[in-house]
């Protein structure tokens, strides 16, 4: 399959359901109507996502939205449901990289001014002995008392390579793990397509009508 840039958009790509008239100028309560079928999701094929070769790592840089990013990497904003799915992020305001205005606007509204310059926890630094051998890496959270004993060289050291990090410091990193996402390269579009598609199609059964359109229950039993 080939893509075209006239069926990019995500909502095309979803089945239909044929469900309830909620109109209300309906005729009666057995009236349906045809609706896209929000509730189906894709996912991407493991065999597909498990295949590094596929994929690269990116940065969110800056205030970019997941449009532009699609953009950037296919040459069409109306691919920013790829960038999204191939990252698994269903809540694009929780799950994506705030921009400046929306951060500054959620912290100023969790804390106070004095509560930002807390310290919030502490972190490793990384640690080496004296031969260059690792004895812990950075990143790990530690208490404010930590040390580390170990031999070096015949003798034992003692070391607290820690830093503490503020409120502002936690969010900011929080936020900005947000922008290491995998981006799925433009040469392997036309599988991922594929491989939506047959996720997005119905399988047999008694709602079924056509592989993109089924029938729903109507929960009504007296007209209104």
């Amino acid at each position: 399959m080939t893509y075209s840039k006239s069926s990019n958009s995500y909502f095309k790509q979803l089945p239909r359901l044929d469900y309830p008239s909620l109109a209300n100028d309906r005729q009666s309560a057995y009236d349906f109507q045809i609706v896209k079928n929000f509730f189906k999701r894709g996912v991407i094929r493991d065999d597909i996502f498990n295949e590094i070769t596929n994929f690269e790592k990116y940065i969110v840089e800056g205030d970019e939205r997941p449009d532009q990013v699609a953009y950037k990497i296919y040459g069409d904003s109306a691919l920013d449901w790829v960038v999204l799915t191939s990252n698994n992020i269903i809540h694009v305001r929780d799950e994506w990289p705030m921009s400046q205005g929306d951060f500054l606007n959620y912290i100023n509204g969790k804390y106070t001014s004095a509560e930002l310059s807390n310290i919030h926890h502490y972190e490793t630094l990384s640690l080496r002995d004296s031969k260059g051998n690792l004895i812990h890496p950075a990143g790990i959270n530690v208490e404010e008392n930590f040390s580390v004993t170990f031999l070096d060289n015949g003798a034992y050291r003692t070391e607290s390579k820690k830093k503490s990090l503020t409120f502002l410091e936690n969010e900011t990193a929080l936020n900005d793990k947000k922008r290491e996402i995998n981006i799925l390269k433009p040469s392997a579009l036309d599988q991922f397509f594929e491989n939506f598609n047959e996720i997005m199609k119905y399988k047999p059964s008694r709602q079924f009508v056509s592989e993109d359109l089924k029938k729903t229950e109507n929960p009504r039993i007296i007209s209104p």
